[in-house]
Parts: structure tokens; sequence; C-alpha cells
């Protein structure tokens, strides 16, 4: 009887330890392994050049889609998949910035070679600024320019009148126009000073901007030859139209 109970309660704790075992919580899978140092620098120089997009140019295509990509293949343990990824976006986001810097970079292009009485030192920086948009360094080009246009821009000088002075001999003066037909841009920059085209008085001080766009020049030219006399204030409402863009 007693050998009987043995044999029993053998049976009962081997089927307790095997219910145990069939009831237990399966291994979970191995964790994928850390990307390689490769992968996280590949991804890195991509995030570091779509961060680097500002405006005017932050227009970085489709690069945060393909770098989003990257960094889930990297976290699933492709490092293949996500360098290649990687690589796509960093060069995607290059290509859309300097796309974009070049082609504002030629809008001052063309801007630039529309003013007129460039200095040597601001027709090299021209000159270099061309060179960097045939290199498609635009970017170089694009900031370059752009202090350009703002210097052209805001170039004056002031001119002081003296003793026999006229707006034709001033602006025939080699430091101003060195041509006097260009006149009408002076009384233009100064009609709150000067009622009278042809008349001016000495220690009057007279705004010349000193770097007119052509097109400008040039109608101011075109008017000084049509404009008619100058005595006895004849053409004053022929001035003061032209000079309100009339």
């Amino acid at each position: 009887m007693k050998n009987l109970m043995k044999q029993s309660a053998v049976l009962l704790f081997a089927a307790g330890l095997l219910a145990g075992c069939a009831t237990s919580k399966p291994a979970a899978a191995p964790a994928p392994a850390a990307p390689a140092a490769a992968t996280t620098q590949a991804i890195s120089d991509a995030q570091a050049v779509i961060a680097s997009a500002q405006a005017p140019c932050n227009d970085t295509g489709n690069a945060a889609d393909l770098l989003a990509q990257a960094q889930a293949a990297a976290k699933g343990g492709d490092d293949a998949k996500a360098q290649q990824l990687a690589a796509q976006a960093k060069q995607t986001a290059t290509d859309a910035i300097n796309a974009c810097y070049c082609a504002k970079a030629k809008d001052l292009l063309a801007q630039v070679q529309g003013y007129t009485g460039l200095t040597a030192d601001q027709q090299a920086r021209l000159t270099q600024a061309q060179t960097d948009v045939t290199n498609n360094n635009c970017k170089a080009a694009y900031d370059s320019l752009s202090a350009l246009v703002a210097e052209l821009q805001a170039a004056r000088m002031t001119y002081s009148v003296v003793k026999g002075d006229s707006l034709w001999r001033i602006a025939g003066k080699s430091d101003v126009y060195g041509n006097s037909y260009e006149w009408p841009l002076i009384y233009k920059a100064n009609t709150d000073k000067i009622k009278h085209a042809d008349l001016i008085f000495p220690k009057q001080d007279l705004t010349v901007n000193k770097n007119p766009a052509k097109a400008d020049s040039d109608a101011a030219v075109e008017y000084a030859k049509h404009r008619g006399a100058w005595r006895h204030h004849r053409a004053d409402k022929k001035d003061q139209k032209w000079a309100s863009g009339g």
C-alpha cells in the first residue's frame, strides 16, 4: 500500500512539471544588433544637410522621407539598406538646395548686370559670382550677389552745389555720371529740394544715386535729349511728370 502511494505521488509530481512546462511563456526574440558605425554616420550626415537648409532655400525635396526610411532600416538591423537610403537622402537634399540657390543666383546676376557705374572691385565680385554659378557653386554666388545688390541699391553720394553749377554740368562730372544727359536722374532724386530743374543754388546738398539701373539711365538720357528749352522754366511740368513716372 505504501509503495502504491509513493508511485502515485511521483506520477502527480511529474505531471505537474509537465503542466508547468506547457504553460510557460515562449522565450523573447533576441533584440536586433545596434546599427553599425557607418550607418550611424550616414544618417548623421543626411540629417546635417537637411538641417542646413534655410530661407530662401529650405526645400529639401523628399529627403526627410528617405531619412525616415533609413532610420527605420537601421532600427531593423538592415545596415546596407539604411546606408543606401541615408546617402539618397543626403544627395536629394543637397541637389534641391543647390538648385534653388542656382536659380536665385542667376536672377541676381541679371539684376546686377542691369546696374551702371560699378567699381573695379564690384565688377571683380560680379565676375567671380558668374564663375561660381558656372561651377555650380551657387550658394557662394548667391551670398556674394545678395550683398552686391544691397550695396548697389544703397550707394549714394552727396554733391554740394557750387557757383556756376547746373544739373547738366554736375551729371557730366567724371566722379558723378560722366554723362551730362543723365541730369534727370539727379533731378528725380531731389525733387524735394529742386523746384525748377534749371535753377539750383550754391551750398545745396544734392543726393546722387551712384549706381542707377541701366534702364533708368537710358530713360533719363532719352528724356533729356527730347525735353526742350531750359529757359523760363518752360519744361517744369514735363520734368515733374517724368520724375513721378508719368
